[in-house]
C-alpha cells in the first residue's frame, strides 16, 4: 500500500437521530478515507452523497452498515476505492451522537 503524506483532517461530526446526515462534502482530491464508529449504535454509510433513510440496506437505501463498538467497527478507504462524492451518515435511535471519527486526506 503507498504511504500517503498530505494533510490529514480530523473531524467528529454530529448524527442526528432518524437523519440523512452530510459528514463529509464532495471531495474530488480525496487519497484517504477513514471512519470510526465510537458509538453503542449501528450506522449507515452512504459513499455516493445520498440521502438515507434507514440502516438497512435496500435497492433505494444503499450504504455500508458501519457497527457499533462491539464490532468491525471501522471504515478504510485509499486509492482505487476512494468516493468523490460527499459522505453521508445515519442512525435510527437515540441521541444526537458524535462519536464518529472522520479522517479524510
Amino acid at each position: 500500500m503507498p504511504v500517503y503524506s498530505g494533510i490529514l483532517t480530523t473531524t467528529t461530526p454530529t448524527i442526528n437521530t432518524a437523519t440523512s446526515t452530510t459528514i463529509l462534502a464532495a471531495n474530488p482530491n480525496r487519497k484517504t478515507l477513514i471512519i470510526q464508529n465510537n458509538s453503542a449504535a449501528n450506522i449507515m454509510i452512504g459513499l455516493n452523497g445520498q440521502t438515507l433513510t434507514g440502516i438497512t440496506p435496500t435497492a433505494t437505501n444503499q450504504g455500508y452498515v458501519l457497527p457499533s463498538t462491539a464490532g468491525a467497527n471501522t471504515l478504510i478507504l485509499t486509492d482505487l476505492s476512494l468516493p468523490s462524492g460527499a459522505i453521508t451518515a445515519y442512525q435510527t435511535s437515540g441521541s444526537p451522537i458524535n462519536t464518529l471519527v472522520v479522517i479524510e486526506g
